[in-house]
């Protein structure tokens, strides 16, 4: 496996954050994912993020829709289903 060189781990590292404080102000408020513990939301959908943008994906707002649709599949419940707070 190619080690990416510190420019390219940097810029990799700024889409992801710049993704993710996008995708974030959804994920907190999403009554699909209420249900869950902040610090799991926050791992996984970083990993999602991760994910999509080793796959090639630059665009920031695909790799945050992205991450919020793979987040809610991983994680989601329908609000009012049991054990939701609704």
């Amino acid at each position: 496996m190619d080690h990416p060189s510190p420019q390219q781990q940097h810029a990799f590292d700024v889409l992801v954050s710049v993704a993710f404080e996008k995708s974030w102000r959804f994920v907190e408020k999403d009554p699909f994912l209420t249900h869950n513990a902040e610090a799991l939301l926050r791992a996984r959908l970083r990993v999602h993020l991760e994910r999509s943008l080793e796959t090639g994906e630059k665009n920031v707002l695909h790799l945050a829709n992205n991450a919020i649709w793979n987040l809610r599949t991983e994680l989601g419940r329908q609000p009012g289903s049991p054990g939701s707070r609704s």
